[in-house]
């Protein structure tokens, strides 16, 4: 989405604010945050004694990552779904005419008596979309629908992975 969203808001002209606040802001706090946690041996909150007016900035690394993880084991989920889907004979998104499919689906067979193409989606974009996310079946943004039991199973599989891998500590999980 980002390369997207640079494209659509100016091009590559957001890459130079981006890459300074880079290179002068967020890797040296980084790399600030791992030594002094390396070295203290302590984690990203209890760090931060040496001087308890930036405490604020370990709570805050940890927030940050806490929203992130949720929003990365949702598109893993996602793969665990689709990696179930690609074990059937035939895979689902290869050509039309499934149950969600709309009458706009092209799998992109040449067919010279339709020469409208220009509104045609393919059947993988349709997949995603009114399969998996049944992006069709919402008013807005505002109207987020059921969860669907299919990706609940999928997002609470890949987080008992992750628990499972990271209950004993770092060292474990080596």
């Amino acid at each position: 989405r980002f390369p997207y969203l640079c494209y659509k808001n100016g091009g590559g002209v957001f890459l130079i604010p981006y890459s300074l606040m880079l290179v002068f802001g967020a890797l040296p706090l980084l790399y600030m945050e791992l030594v002094l946690g390396q070295y203290n041996r302590l984690g990203p909150i209890s760090v931060w004694k040496i001087c308890p007016l930036f405490k604020g900035v370990g709570y805050c690394a940890v927030m940050i990552s806490w929203y992130v993880s949720f929003y990365y084991n949702v598109i893993i989920g996602w793969t665990v779904y689709f990696i179930y889907k690609s074990f059937s004979s035939e895979l689902p998104w290869m050509q039309c005419g499934n149950e969600w499919n709309s009458e706009l689906c092209w799998s992109g067979s040449l067919n010279f008596s339709d020469t409208n193409t220009t509104n045609r989606t393919s059947p993988a974009q349709e997949f995603f979309e009114r399969e998996v996310l049944e992006i069709h079946l919402s008013t807005g943004i505002d109207d987020l629908g059921a969860p669907r039991w299919q990706l609940l199973i999928c997002v609470v599989l890949v987080f008992t992975i992750l628990y499972l891998s990271l209950f004993k500590g770092v060292k474990s999980s080596g």
